[in-house]
């Protein structure tokens, strides 16, 4: 059985970015990591699995970010999410 679902991701500028971490360190659910161009938040799948590790839009990040590369306009991302997968993942967790 397949199921649609969406998530809301804050929407970042990387080329305001100076990849500071203070996004990192201000996020209570440690839905954000720090990549080669600026913050990237937990995925879809992710958040499935680990429902700790997922963005629960509090706009932390957003408020400490000191240049404003981060903001809270959300982009909803879809995906298709099946019983297979998580039959999958919840055998290698």
């Amino acid at each position: 059985m397949n199921v649609n679902m969406t998530w809301a991701l804050p929407q970042v500028d990387e080329t305001r970015c100076t990849l500071c971490g203070l996004c990192v360190e201000a996020c209570p659910c440690h839905a954000v990591k720090l990549g080669e161009q600026g913050p990237v938040f937990a995925c879809p799948e992710a958040c499935r699995r680990a429902r700790a590790e997922a963005c629960d839009c509090c706009c932390l990040c957003e408020e400490v970010c000191p240049t404003g590369a981060i903001t809270c306009a959300f982009e909803i991302v879809g995906f298709e999410w099946n019983h297979d997968m998580e039959r999958r993942l919840a055998s290698n967790g």
